[in-house]
């Protein structure tokens, strides 16, 4: 191609190189996606320059540092959010540097920002009993979709599992065959732990294939959503969405709940609950599928 734009170098390096080239996840690479996004959106506000307008200047290392400096000190984002965005920022001018050698001096001199320092916050985020039970309290279960929503977040909860491995289960993966019923819990690495479902938790199971697998087809996705009339599997982000709409929702009526809920802060909340039971350290490590016990204490 020949005079390309840095709009075509842009496309390029979100479409190409770092899914193909840096086998980059999906996740990882939304995230670059946001940071230009957000570069973008800033300069727009502060230097009136629109998108389309953009020029590899438009990067220079003063830009790109009081963009960041605002992100610090007006939005309050955390140290690895700012390094995160300078990260994409080098990352795509770095590839538009090894395209074009003439393009190599904007990562030259983006280079020389060094990453942010500060405190790691160590605290984890749980909900404690009184939220948790505001939670569960939230959704309107005569409604289809709440009904989904209420069983989705008590599964998530008592099971422990990542939202990634619970948009994956499938209705066949319900164990029935032992005293105790258990859930099939693929996770990373493909490994396989069984999670035994409480009484209370089978209560709301059978409610709720009663309502939405009539068809007994254990091959569908356990939580699935509805696609021109077709079961489709959910993404995590559809989990989130929903979860950020009731934290937003409950705030409003108790400002002690959080409202940067998200999946993985039930899984956190169970692990903390089985903790302060004196539960041993070792089995909630099997529990929620660590690798190593230093992950889970």
């Amino acid at each position: 191609m020949k005079n390309k734009t840095l709009h075509d170098y842009l496309r390029e390096w979100l479409l190409n190189y770092l899914p193909n080239r840096r086998c980059f996840s999906e996740k990882t690479i939304n995230s670059y996606r946001q940071s230009i996004i957000q570069f973008k959106n800033w300069i727009y506000t502060n230097k009136k320059v629109r998108f389309e307008d953009f020029t590899f200047d438009t990067f220079k290392k003063d830009n790109v540092y009081d963009f960041l400096l605002h992100l610090k000190n007006e939005k309050s984002l955390s140290t690895n959010t700012l390094n995160l965005r300078l990260a994409s920022i080098k990352s795509f001018l770095k590839y538009c540097g090894e395209e074009n050698i003439e393009l190599y001096s904007y990562y030259v001199s983006i280079k020389k920002i060094h990453n942010f320092k500060g405190t790691k916050n160590n605290r984890i985020e749980y909900l404690n009993e009184e939220h948790l039970k505001q939670l569960f309290a939230h959704p309107d279960v005569g409604l289809s979709k709440g009904q989904r929503n209420h069983f989705m977040m008590i599964f998530m909860y008592e099971t422990g599992v990542r939202v990634s491995e619970l948009v994956n289960i499938k209705v066949k993966d319900i164990d029935y065959t032992h005293s105790v019923m258990r859930v099939r819990i693929f996770g990373k690495g493909n490994k396989v732990r069984y999670v035994p479902l409480p009484s209370e938790v089978n209560k709301h199971l059978d409610i709720y294939l009663k309502r939405f697998h009539k068809e007994n087809d254990l091959n569908e996705f356990l939580f699935y959503t509805n696609h021109e009339h077709r079961k489709t599997q959910m993404s995590p982000g559809s989990v989130d969405s929903f979860l950020k709409k009731y934290a937003r929702e409950i705030h409003s009526i108790d400002s002690s709940f959080p409202l940067n809920l998200h999946a993985h802060m039930l899984r956190h909340s169970i692990a903390m609950a089985m903790y302060k039971k004196g539960i041993p350290i070792s089995y909630i490590k099997d529990f929620l599928g660590h690798t190593n016990l230093e992950t889970t204490a």
